[in-house]
């Protein structure tokens, strides 16, 4: 590191010839090297290329005329230990596309001079995986033509990712439809981080259709998002760009940074509830681009294909080169991924019965969509520490047993019907299994009441027994009266329960919140509760499953849930 370092300045010059040098150097690289490479068990394997000579374009002896930036770690293919080359950035958060970078006119040498080195330390490596390689690609292209007649194996194939390119030459010029857009720059990093939070938060909910965890969950995608955005936020370079449904809450957000004249959203998460939300963001953020005097603006590929502003447009497609090399591992795991990839092209060819199959599974899949029904709800965890939260004046707040209820007059019984819903059947079953309760009071009429539950119990949203612990508590039907809403009621609730249930030895609380209950999330978000993962309820005749995304082991022992 401390030798790359040294060469960061000439490096950058390197990337900065052509387009997309943001990527291609080192202030992207190096932050995501710092952030990868002890998950990844990484090494450094930078390929470092010089003149020798001084060069008619004016290059001078000595001076850095092609680079690859790459690294070397051991995986498991086959039960074997294969030695693996890779592009630093390949990980995580993925730009539209990575390169090995040459000077213009170098490129052929530069090819032939990698493919060299590689080809003296082929005992080193066992695979080359380059993904995603921008195209075309004139340094890998010359690469690839040394490697081939010497026996290695090169596989080259359509990479997922890329990226979609908006041509702002049409957009107006001033960015007129911006109004419903929150935009925090890289140099406010406490509303930047707030809008971090946002776009996992979103981006969760959109892998979770997937079954797969976000990207953008793992806190080393997290620290390099912000290590980039506070840095070049010192430029004027990034931007966080929400925008807000009628409630105030996040329906969009994306992370754009701008590379040269172009700019890149690097992060972006629609609600899968939102509609055409991607739409008006990604119109708005083009008018801006285009007022900051940028060409296009391209889109990083995501887990769903956003609905575009109506803009020219277009695909910028990128690669994945493998390189196999010539030792008994790489041929045992050449032949592994050659009947993988047989298997797969047999079950998915395109003759005619198997895109009859596929459009049935179409129909099957339209019809179930009308009788299926996916319930979202946020799973919150507290740590039952007071935080001081006051009251506000004439709010009271008192427990309320079941031998309490019964000594209250009609009159006081219809008010807490009438005024938070109270359904005295369900509140007797509630006590008698143990709960307790608090009663917030305005005056004289009631204004919120929380409950909290101890040991097993069964949460009726999800159908299915909750496994707490001893020392867990379950705070559930937190309700504020209409007309003390807007006073912190329900974190005041939630204080008192944390001192109760701390008197009686519970040390760690949960609760269950529709995703929709924006009240109930901010109140609990107040009192310093912690949002451990979205929980997916899917429902469709007899087939009942739970899902957690991102699936925290803690969350689904609680929700007796596999591993």
């Amino acid at each position: 590191m401390a030798a790359l370092r040294a060469i960061e300045a000439e490096w950058r010059a390197l990337a900065s010839t052509g387009s997309g040098g943001l990527f291609r150097g080192p202030d992207w690289l190096i932050p995501w090297w710092q952030a990868y490479h002890a998950t990844l068990a990484a090494e450094l394997y930078v390929v470092v290329g010089r003149a020798t000579e001084p060069d008619a374009s004016g290059v001078a002896a000595g001076e850095i005329v092609c680079l690859a930036p790459l690294y070397r770690r051991t995986v498991k293919v086959a039960l074997l230990d294969t030695r693996e080359l890779r592009m630093i950035g390949d990980a995580g958060p993925r730009p539209p596309a990575l390169d090995l970078l040459a000077r213009t006119g170098w490129e052929d040498r530069a090819g032939t001079a990698i493919a060299k080195k590689l080809i003296e330390e082929a005992s080193t490596w066992d695979l080359i995986d380059l993904e995603p390689l921008a195209d075309p690609s004139r340094v890998r292209a010359h690469l690839v033509q040394r490697l081939a007649p010497l026996g290695f194996t090169v596989e080259s194939s359509p990479s997922a990712g890329g990226a979609t390119r908006i041509a702002l030459a049409l957009a107006p010029i001033d960015a007129t439809d911006t109004s419903s857009v929150v935009t925090t720059y890289g140099d406010d990093l406490a509303a930047l981080r707030k809008g971090m939070s946002a776009l996992r938060r979103l981006s969760r909910l959109e892998w979770a259709d997937r079954d797969e965890p976000s990207p953008l969950a793992d806190p080393e995608a997290i620290g390099l998002l912000e290590q980039v955005a506070m840095e070049l936020g010192k430029h004027g370079r990034v931007r966080l760009a929400r925008l807000d449904d009628a409630q105030g809450e996040a329906c969009a957000v994306a992370l754009i940074v701008d590379d040269g004249d172009r700019a890149v959203v690097l992060a972006m998460a629609v609600d899968p509830q939102a509609g055409r939300a991607s739409a008006r963001l990604l119109h708005a953020e083009a008018l801006a681009a285009r007022s900051r005097g940028c060409i296009a603006l391209d889109v990083v590929q995501g887990a769903v294909e956003y609905t575009l502003p109506a803009l020219p447009s277009s695909k910028q497609p990128v690669l994945a080169v493998r390189v196999w090399g010539l030792s008994t591992t790489a041929s045992v795991g050449r032949t592994l991924s050659s009947v993988t990839r047989r298997a797969r092209r047999a079950r998915e060819t395109p003759l005619v019965a198997a895109a009859q199959a596929r459009a049935a599974w179409t129909r099957i899949r339209s019809a179930a969509a009308s009788v299926a029904a996916y319930d979202r709800y946020c799973l919150y965890r507290g740590q039952l520490w007071t935080r001081g939260i006051e009251p506000v004046a004439g709010l009271e707040l008192t427990s309320l047993s079941e031998a309490d209820y019964d000594q209250l007059d009609e009159s006081r019984r219809a008010d807490l019907l009438e005024q938070l819903a109270f359904n005295e059947a369900t509140a007797r079953v509630q006590w008698r299994r143990g709960d307790q309760t608090v009663l917030a009071s305005l005056g004289v009429r009631p204004a919120g009441i929380a409950w909290a539950a101890r040991g097993p119990i069964e949460a009726p949203e999800l159908g299915r027994v909750l496994r707490m612990s001893k020392y867990d508590a379950y705070i559930h039907s937190v309700y504020v009266a209409p007309a003390a809403r807007g006073r912190a009621v329900a974190p005041v609730m939630l204080e008192q329960l944390a001192k109760t249930l701390r008197a009686t030895d519970a040390y760690r609380s949960w609760a269950l919140i529709a995703s929709d209950n924006h009240a109930s999330l901010r109140a609990f978000q107040k009192a310093s509760f912690t949002p451990v993962c979205d929980v997916i309820h899917a429902k469709m005749a007899t087939v009942d499953r739970v899902v957690c995304r991102p699936p925290d082991p803690e969350a689904q022992e609680l929700l007796g849930l596999e591993p």
